[in-house]
């Protein structure tokens, strides 16, 4: 059963903050201009008030949040039936918006009944992920409806996942109710191995993985998919068990995130061991270096790399980091031979100060295609695909 955006999204609407919108920067009032379209976005005809949950991301920083309230209602609602004139107002409360800039974009998205108020820096990664979440073309300073039909059609594959994880949104993502059937069946009440796990999802697609960046995403999709859903049955049944303490729930809440975590990593790599050998081109995972250094790939091998008579230049390494952020300084060490070094990492829209670093350290980004969206025309002249870089080992594989 696919999904699509509208599984995770009621309703999104979006618009460019300007000065008159921005409390103390031309505006003392709490709201915002050009509502019309949230009647919509309610689908409503009476008030509506409730919980308004800020969230503002700006490249390289903390997520900042706050906890607010908002009313939607119609300021002339006593006089509207005899001079059939309505004036809808959205207030909210606090000073939230304060902090933000002319230029900012703000996304109001409506998720499991949670109003939720998403503002991005202007110019930012982040911004460019969310654009590419919801689809969104272009924006102005009116505020904009996203129609349902829009949602509805937004298949909501892995990027869309990878970008709503990226920006920590507590929204529901969606579980198939045949897959825990599926997982079910056969792993039972307990996780797998990574590896057994990553093996049965590539079992599951039925694909031709001559194209490797489609074959990897589709993979990681529905081993993510699998994954979830085995979750939904082993996590939900211990929290029906309830926990006696607080420690006991926070330690339990801790090993689930940390299983996400590492989990997607070792899946990335599981998955593109199976690409590489698909493709036959020779490669050592877990190779080891100098220093007791274990990069994740190394082309042509192993015992290549350790040969002093081998060509440094026809060496590859490749480091795999699903999220790259801060990490990506982790691989500079693991391979002393090989001077230009290269990341793989599913992460939606780095910044452009961090890909600058990573240039300056000789570290260029292999990234499956479909992510590429969510990165400025600059940096994409910069990114590799999965292919490209299979192309690029080929080369140095006579």
């Amino acid at each position: 059963m696919s999904h699509s955006l509208a599984d995770v999204f009621d309703a999104v609407a979006h618009k460019r903050l300007v000065q008159v919108d921005l409390p103390g920067k031309g505006s003392n009032q709490h709201e915002l201009n050009g509502v019309s379209a949230l009647r919509e976005f309610f689908q409503t005809t009476e008030k509506v008030e409730g919980p308004l949950y800020w969230h503002y991301f700006a490249d390289d920083k903390e997520v900042d949040e706050e906890e607010g309230r908002f009313s939607f209602y119609d300021a002339r609602a006593r006089s509207a039936e005899r001079t059939g004139r309505s004036e809808w107002r959205f207030y909210y409360s606090g000073e939230f918006l304060a902090k933000c800039e002319p230029g900012d974009e703000l996304i109001i998205a409506r998720a499991s009944g949670k109003v939720h108020a998403l503002v991005f820096q202007r110019g930012s990664a982040r911004l460019r992920a969310a654009l590419v979440l919801f689809g969104i073309g272009s924006t102005d300073e009116r505020l904009s409806l996203l129609s349902s039909e829009a949602i509805a059609k937004s298949e909501f594959a892995l990027f869309r996942r990878q970008i709503i994880e990226e920006l920590e949104l507590d929204v529901q993502l969606p579980v198939a109710g045949n897959d825990k059937d599926l997982v079910i069946q056969r792993f039972g009440e307990q996780f797998p191995t990574t590896a057994v796990m990553s093996a049965f999802a590539r079992d599951q697609v039925g694909l031709d993985a001559n194209d490797a960046d489609a074959a990897l995403v589709a993979w990681l999709d529905r081993e993510e998919q699998l994954f979830r859903a085995l979750e939904e049955v082993i996590i939900g049944k211990r929290i029906q068990q309830g926990f006696n303490v607080v420690d006991d729930f926070i330690q339990y809440s801790l090993t689930v995130q940390n299983r996400r975590k590492s989990r997607m990593g070792h899946a990335l790599q599981h998955h593109l061991t199976e690409v590489f050998a698909r493709h036959k081109v020779r490669f050592k995972p877990q190779a080891k270096t100098e220093g007791g250094n274990k990069p994740d790939f190394i082309f042509p091998g192993e015992a290549e790399y350790h040969d002093a008579s081998f060509d440094a230049s026809l060496l590859l390494m490749l480091g795999v980091k699903s999220s790259a952020k801060d990490r990506w300084r982790q691989i500079l060490p693991e391979a002393a031979r090989i001077r230009d070094k290269h990341l793989c990492t599913l992460q939606p829209g780095i910044s452009v100060n961090q890909t600058d670093q990573m240039a300056s350290e000789r570290v260029q980004l292999v990234i499956p295609s479909s992510v590429h969206a969510t990165y400025t025309d600059t940096q994409r002249s910069k990114l590799l695909s999965i292919s490209n870089f299979i192309d690029l080992v080929r080369s140095k594989q006579p």
